[in-house]
């Protein structure tokens, strides 16, 4: 009888163990696409940054000739603003989708959502460099 007892405690043992394994991969699944998420907004802030420094000189270098905008332009201009307006939203609603979706079901508690944001900064640093 003990002998069984002791095989019952042993198989349950292993199984939480094996859970708690199957439970830090998943974490470094979600860490990981957080990562990169985040990874993919800052590079999106850095390209429309980049734009908008674009656009500013060439209004500038305009306005010091004293020229107008262009038609072309200025419909260039809108075309460039509006497909950044569209990615950062979509970027923006994902991002929060994860989010939401990951808190509800594995990150409920506070203590929970601070280690999983400080192991998503950490991977941060590695992979967006």
């Amino acid at each position: 009888m003990k002998f069984k007892l002791f095989c019952w405690v042993i198989i349950g043992c292993i199984g939480l163990l094996s859970c708690e394994k199957k439970d830090d991969a998943q974490f470094e699944k979600d860490v990981q696409l957080m990562a990169n998420l985040e990874c993919e907004a800052r590079q999106l802030k850095e390209e429309r940054f980049n734009a908008a420094n674009d656009i500013r000189f060439m209004e500038d270098s305009l306005a010091k000739h004293h020229l107008p905008l262009s038609p072309a332009q200025s419909q260039h201009i809108d075309s460039v603003k509006t497909v950044y307006t569209l990615r950062t939203g979509q970027l923006a609603e994902k991002i929060t989708k994860t989010m939401d979706s990951l808190f509800a079901v594995s990150y409920k508690t506070t203590e929970q959502r601070q280690a999983f944001d400080a192991a998503t900064e950490k991977k941060l640093q590695e992979v967006c460099k």
